[in-house]
């Protein structure tokens, strides 16, 4: 095991003080133990006690207080790392998404009109607890004609979803038949206690993440992150991340830098409180992030970047996808980029025929 250890999100979802990861996610482990370099800076320099690791679970504590000498009550208590694995779940999304809307009512600009505030808004999820729950919200969009996404509560990399339509040159079709897609939902529930319903979004322009830090004190923007998904049909598995100052990244957005740094703004204070019982702690929560998209919604005409007076189309953003409670692909490049100042993309090979992975950061040419 090292500091980065991709099957975090599996472990937590799995809910044991000790978990075998798969032997493909122990050979990525391996071969990008790298990585932890790139978001422990500090840490290799001698300026901090206790290093940051890919996230926080039972087997990270172990192996810190094994690998660096670390006392045991210098660290997450069994307590505090279940709470981190509450919080973890796809579920915190409610959250975020419900107190970012009550702050931007009163934080955006005044030159921001309500239908504009709307571009921001998103049918919000649903957590679904039971098979009732569960039948009423597929018959509720199958009836109004909207495509849906179930998600189980952890997962890795966009694993655990379950997607009611695939999208042909036909159009949009069925791609699961409802009692299959019942009995697959079914057993997430009696195993994790629910999943996450939510709305479908299809015409997907670009996805992003907000990036933060959660120190002992506070949470605090760092910027943001801008990658490719490699299924864009689905669009769950990670294909390359871009190397780019954070101000490239808002003119590629296209959305007004108002806004972000609003969101921006707001987020540090919901996450500075959500994450209140970890701070002061000799140990840090450290990097985390939220990912969001631009996307066009269906039947608007209006242009939420401000920047673009010819655009077409709408561009409107959805503002919490979900909450990664610990470092990420996004967050490497980040780090990357303002350490080296070098534009170009980072990218994660598919397993190789050595059955080895490659991670690589390759300049613009």
């Amino acid at each position: 095991m090292n500091l980065f250890y991709p099957s975090h999100d599996i472990a937590l979802a799995h809910g044991v003080k000790h978990f075998n990861p798969p032997a493909a996610a122990l050979r990525l482990q391996e071969d990008l133990a790298f990585l932890s370099d790139i978001w422990n800076q500090p840490f290799l320099k001698g300026e901090k006690q206790i290093p940051i690791p890919w996230g926080w679970d039972w087997d990270t504590r172990d192996f810190i207080h094994r690998k660096y000498g670390v006392k045991m009550s210098q660290l997450p208590t069994d307590e505090e790392l279940a709470q981190i694995r509450q919080l973890s779940s796809r579920r915190s999304s409610i959250v975020c998404l419900e107190e970012l809307y009550k702050k931007l009512r009163t934080d955006l600009p005044d030159d921001l009109t309500e239908k504009l505030f709307s571009l921001l808004r998103v049918t919000m999820p649903q957590y679904l607890d039971s098979e009732d729950k569960l039948w009423n919200f597929i018959t509720s969009h199958d009836t109004a004609g909207k495509p849906f996404v179930l998600k189980t509560p952890w997962s890795s990399s966009g694993r655990g979803l379950l997607v009611s339509h695939s999208y042909t040159k036909a159009g949009m079709q069925v791609s699961n038949l409802r009692t299959v897609l019942m009995q697959q939902a079914m057993g997430t529930i009696r195993k994790m206690g629910g999943i996450m319903g939510e709305e479908w979004i299809t015409d997907k322009v670009q996805d992003f993440a907000m990036l933060f830090y959660a120190s002992t004190e506070q949470v605090r923007f760092i910027g943001y992150s801008l990658f490719d998904n490699d299924n864009s049909s689905v669009g769950t598995t990670y294909r390359q991340g871009y190397l780019l100052s954070n101000e490239k990244i808002e003119e590629r957005l296209g959305i007004r830098k108002d806004v972000l740094s609003t969101i921006a703004k707001s987020y540090e204070e919901i996450l500075t409180e959500l994450l209140l019982p970890f701070f002061g702690k000799p140990w840090q929560l450290g990097y985390l992030g939220i990912d969001m998209m631009t996307y066009h919604p269906e039947n608007e005409s209006m242009v939420l970047a401000g920047n673009d007076s010819t655009s077409k189309k709408t561009v409107a953003a959805h503002p919490c996808i979900e909450l990664n409670l610990r470092c990420t692909m996004g967050i490497v490049c980040r780090l990357w980029y303002d350490q080296h100042q070098t534009e170009g993309v980072f990218r994660i090979s598919q397993m190789l025929s050595n059955r080895h992975f490659k991670a690589e950061f390759l300049p613009t040419e």
